[in-house]
């Protein structure tokens, strides 16, 4: 793909682009490959401070600092793409043309901070990016501006590598029987069902990676190994041995607007996938997920192993070719061109 103009995607420091690998990171890593168009994340290193002021992490995709000159590295028009209401103002050193809100979760619970700056970002931005169906519908009934569905997808080519059991790291835990491996990365926070997880590990073992100084949380059971959060590139490798990877996630009014990154992670890797019912997940992946609850955990992992599958397993596969990083960013420049252009 080529964009038709010529473009600069700069998102400001809201995250540090070596902690979580998340939307952003690939969102704008993925945009930085098409044809014409140049990506600029500003890292906020809380977790890892950068080595120089610009890092070149590929052919037009750099990371900075909040003070470095980067205005050498701009080309054509500069999109100002911002996850964080609060942010919608940040002082960039350039001229911001375009403004898209991306709009990622549902503000409510945990995430209603944002709900303080939420209505003057969408006023002040020209555009809106969707994740999930919910936040898609709610902001095209409430704005006249452009609102685009751009969800989650997954790094396919880093995840893939997990469908054979790779070097098996050395804090990966050794159980002391023979259960089946249940597995689980990412943040360890509240929105986890600690409650289902001690369900499942009655019959399983778990293994849950992630504590960090953000995220301590630790959940005590004698099949349950908590590991510390692992860098992104490690990640494959612990995928690798797991029997089911699982998102065990509360059904919470927060919930309604989520959809799950590492869902498409672990549906490249092949292995068979388990979830509570998240509304988006339901809607779009039945297909290739497996849905429980406290009650029927059990039985529903016990048939995703049993059950599994070459056929099943490509199936999968399949699915997060088809919802890889490099089609949302697809989605996004096509949005992006349509709406500059207007």
């Amino acid at each position: 793909m080529k964009s038709d103009q010529q473009i600069t995607v700069i998102y400001p420091p809201t995250v540090d682009y070596y902690l979580l690998f998340q939307r952003p990171q690939q969102l704008l890593r993925a945009m930085s490959k098409i044809q014409n168009v140049r990506s600029i994340f500003m890292s906020s290193e809380m977790y890892r401070k950068l080595p120089k002021p610009i890092v070149e992490i590929s052919k037009d995709m750099y990371v900075v600092s909040g003070h470095s000159d980067y205005k050498s590295l701009i080309k054509g028009k500069v999109v100002y793409w911002v996850s964080y209401p609060e942010h919608i103002d940040y002082p960039l050193t350039v001229k911001k043309d375009f403004t898209v809100f991306d709009a990622i979760d549902n503000p409510v619970e945990e995430f209603s901070f944002w709900a303080k700056n939420l209505k003057q970002a969408v006023q002040k931005a020209d555009a809106i990016s969707c994740t999930a169906n919910l936040l898609y519908k709610n902001h095209k009934e409430n704005n006249d501006k452009p609102v685009f569905l751009c969800p989650n997808g997954g790094d396919y080519d880093h995840f893939k590598k997990a469908r054979k059991k790779l070097e098996k790291p050395a804090d990966f835990p050794s159980f002391d029987n023979d259960k089946k491996v249940v597995g689980f990365y990412g943040a360890l926070a509240s929105w986890l069902d600690i409650d289902l997880i001690r369900k499942i590990a009655e019959k399983f073992n778990v293994v849950l990676i992630g504590k960090n100084v953000y995220y301590p949380l630790e959940v005590d059971h004698p099949n349950i190994a908590n590991l510390e959060h692992k860098d992104y590139s490690q990640l494959p490798y612990y995928l690798s041995h797991f029997d089911v990877a699982m998102i065990p996630f509360k059904l919470t009014e927060m919930m309604k607007g989520c959809d799950p990154v590492k869902l498409q992670e672990y549906l490249s890797s092949g292995k068979p996938v388990v979830a509570t019912e998240v509304e988006d997940v339901v809607a779009n992946f039945s297909d290739v997920v497996d849905f429980m609850n406290i009650d029927n955990c059990h039985e529903v992992i016990e048939r995703a192993i049993d059950e599994n599958s070459k056929d099943k397993e490509q199936a999968r596969i399949e699915v997060a070719i088809n919802n890889s990083w490099d089609v949302r960013a697809q989605i996004a420049i096509k949005a992006l061109n349509e709406y500059m252009n207007k």
